[in-house]
């Protein structure tokens, strides 16, 4: 995970867990399978349209095993996520997500991986809704009409709840070459709520 380096990139371990599979008579076998077969798991719950990409990782729910078949206690789970690994843990009978990281865990930002989605879901987006504009005439009202649509683009994110506010959204002619238009805008990402730290005062009398 350290080598990778990447919030395009995630482990997911443990690397083995049990299924259940029925044959055509009704009888019931478990079966071991290894780590590839819970990170497409994982991959799949991603790009369900269950979820949008703002979905907390952390916490999430992956039917279809019946439990891990590696377990790990308290103190190698934190180890383990702390270098950019995804750990999995069971519960009930399927697995959860404990800690939803990329292998990138020098920042905030880097170590979520909704946050590269949401990067991705809002770049995919600007580049679809303004390739319209590429090929037109370069008047004075073109970067007027750029700034407007993609500052209607965010407002629609913020309503979807995939990015928490915007600002600056700005078009201008590039200063190297006239037949191109800068656009630039700045936004927060919507972030996964992870943890929760409770403090307690205790008192003889209040």
């Amino acid at each position: 995970a350290q080598s990778l380096n990447s919030d395009r990139m995630r482990i997911v371990y443990p690397d083995i867990a049990t299924v259940q599979l029925t044959d055509s008579t009704g009888v019931v076998s478990e079966f071991l399978v290894d780590g590839p077969m819970i990170a497409v798991a994982l991959a799949g719950s991603v790009v369900s349209p269950t979820y949008d990409v703002a979905s907390p990782w952390t916490g999430r729910l992956i039917s279809g095993f019946t439990s891990l078949a590696r377990n790990l206690n308290a103190v190698e789970m934190n180890t383990t996520a702390q270098k950019g690994v995804i750990i999995m843990e069971s519960r009930g009978r399927s697995l959860r997500v404990r800690d939803g990281l990329t292998t990138k865990v020098s920042d905030n930002l880097s170590k979520l991986p909704t946050v590269r989605l949401i990067a991705d879901e809002v770049q995919r987006q600007s580049r679809q809704l303004l390739d319209s504009y590429t090929g037109v005439k370069l008047l004075p009202n073109v970067l007027t009409s750029i700034e407007g649509r993609l500052a209607m683009l965010l407002k629609s994110l913020v309503q979807q709840e995939i990015i928490v506010a915007y600002r600056n959204v700005k078009a201008r002619v590039s200063a190297d070459d006239p037949t191109v238009v800068e656009v630039e805008a700045a936004y927060s990402p919507v972030l996964p709520l992870r943890y929760i730290v409770i403090t307690f005062t205790l008192r003889s009398s209040l």
